[in-house]
C-alpha cells in the first residue's frame, strides 16, 4: 500500500470529474484498454470522481468521444506537478525530493511496538523482553524473525499461551493471549456447610453430598443454611460430617440509581465528516489528501497505520438533554446496565429488567434499574468441630 501510493505520488496523477448518462460503460471501457482507476465515488446518477494517472488521462479522450461523456480536471496532484510549479526553485525540488527519499528510508524501520491482549502480564514486561530479542523502535524490519520471537516470548513468559507478532507498515504488534490457570481444588475432607450468600427464593435444590434443609418455593435470608455438612444417623453411626457440595439455584433481585445532571449539553454527531490524510512520521507529515472542515464543532477520530495518518473530523451538534429525552433515557439505560454489571455475578442469567425514569424539576433525570435474576447461591461454610 506504502510503495503504491509513493509511485502513484512520484509520477502524478490526477483527480477527474466525468459527467454522462453511460458511466458504467465508461468504467468498463477504461477496464477494457486497461485504464486503470482508483478512488471511484460516484456523487449522483450522472457524475463520479476518481484517480487517474497521467499517461491514463491521455488515453481517455477516444473514450470519451465514443460514449459522449465530458471529463474534466478536477485537481493535478504528485511531484511532477510540484516540480513544475517550482521549476524555477531548484532547491525546494531538491529538498521535497530529499524529503521523500527520507521517508522512504524510514520505512524500512520498526518506529513503534505495541502490545495487545494481556490482562495480568505487565505490558513493560514483554516489550523489555522484546527488546532484549531486538525488537525495539529503530531496528530494521527485515531483521526481525517473527516466528522465532513469538517462540521466544512464550518460552521466557509461562503465562502466555499465544503469541502472534505482526510487522504492519513501521509498526510491530504483539497479539497475547495468557494461559488459563485450573480452579483452585476444595479440600473435600473439610466438613462443611452451604448457606445462602444472599436472599433470594428457591427455585431448585441439587445436594450433590450433606442433607437439603430448604425446600423449592421457600424464602431465604443470606447466611440461612441451605444443605448442612451434619449428618445425624442415631440408629446406626450417629453423627458423620461430610463435605457439602451442590447447587441451590434461587431467583435474586438487584436494584441500582443513576442520575444525568440538565446542566451540561450532550455532543451527538450529525453524520457529517471531512478527512485528512497524511504520509510521513511525526512532524515530517505531508498531506495527501485533504478536505476542508467547515464544521465548527467535531469530534477528531485518529487512525494511525505506519507511516500513514488519518484524521477524520465528525460535525457534532450540542443538545440539551431536557429537549431530547428519548437520548437523555437511551444514556440513563446505558448508564445503568454498566453499573448493574458490577454487581451481578458471572453466571447469573437475568430473566427480567425494568427501567423507571423520573425528571427533577427540568435540572436531572433519575433511572432506577430492577433486575430478577436466577443464580446459583450457595456458599461454602466451614464447620467448626470442637
Amino acid at each position: 500500500m506504502f510503495f503504491y501510493i509513493l509511485w502513484n505520488y512520484l509520477i502524478g496523477y490526477v483527480i477527474i470529474r466525468v459527467e454522462g448518462l453511460s458511466l458504467e460503460k465508461f468504467i468498463n471501457l477504461t477496464i477494457t484498454k486497461g485504464i486503470h482507476l482508483w478512488g471511484i465515488q460516484r456523487h449522483n446518477y450522472t457524475t463520479l470522481t476518481a484517480r487517474i494517472s497521467i499517461r491514463g488521462f491521455r488515453q481517455l479522450h477516444a473514450i470519451s468521444h465514443k460514449i459522449r461523456c465530458r471529463i474534466r480536471i478536477v485537481e493535478k496532484r504528485g511531484l511532477p506537478f510540484i516540480l513544475f510549479r517550482y521549476r524555477r526553485r531548484k532547491m525546494l525540488a531538491i529538498g521535497i525530493l530529499a524529503c521523500l527519499l527520507i521517508l522512504y528510508g524510514l520505512s524500512l524501520f520498526i518506529w513503534t511496538v505495541e502490545v495487545q491482549g494481556t490482562e495480568t502480564v505487565e505490558p513493560s514486561k514483554i516489550l523489555s523482553d522484546m527488546e532484549s530479542m531486538g525488537v525495539r523502535p529503530g531496528v530494521l524490519k527485515s531483521s526481525v524473525d517473527t516466528l522465532l520471537i513469538e517462540n521466544q516470548l512464550m518460552i521466557h513468559i509461562r503465562k502466555l499461551s499465544w503469541a502472534s507478532l505482526e510487522i504492519r507498515g513501521s509498526k510491530a504488534i504483539l497479539r497475547v493471549k495468557e494461559s488459563v490457570l485450573p480452579p483452585v481444588m476444595e479440600e473435600r475432607d473439610t466438613p462443611s456447610n452451604l448457606i445462602a450468600a444472599k436472599d433470594g427464593i428457591i427455585q431448585n435444590i441439587i445436594a450433590l453430598d450433606g442433607q437439603a434443609v430448604v425446600e423449592k418455593g421457600q424464602t431465604v435470608k443470606q447466611g440461612q443454611l441451605l444443605v448442612s455438612g451434619i449428618i445425624d444417623h442415631p440408629a446406626t453411626i450417629g453423627v458423620r460430617y461430610v463435605h457439602s457440595m451442590g447447587q441451590i439455584m434461587a431467583r435474586t433481585w438487584y436494584e441500582e440509581e443513576v442520575e444525568l445532571s440538565f446542566k451540561e449539553p450532550f455532543r451527538q454527531r450529525t453524520g457529517q465528516t471531512a478527512e485528512i490524510k497524511y504520509i510521513g512520521w511525526n512532524k515530517f507529515k505531508i498531506p495527501y489528501k485533504k478536505d476542508e472542515v467547515p464544521f465548527g464543532k467535531y469530534d477528531l477520530e485518529l487512525q494511525e497505520d505506519g507511516f500513514f495518518t488519518r484524521e477524520i473530523y465528525h460535525e457534532v451538534e450540542e443538545i440539551q438533554w431536557s429537549k431530547n429525552l428519548q437520548a437523555a433515557k437511551k444514556k440513563l439505560e446505558e448508564m445503568a446496565d454498566q453499573k448493574v454489571r458490577k454487581v451481578v455475578p458471572v453466571g447469573a442469567k437475568i430473566i427480567d429488567k425494568r427501567l423507571k425514569y423520573d425528571i427533577i424539576e427540568g435540572k436531572k433525570a433519575i433511572a432506577v434499574i430492577y433486575l430478577e435474576c436466577l443464580e446459583d447461591i450457595a456458599m461454602q461454610q466451614i464447620i467448626e468441630i470442637q
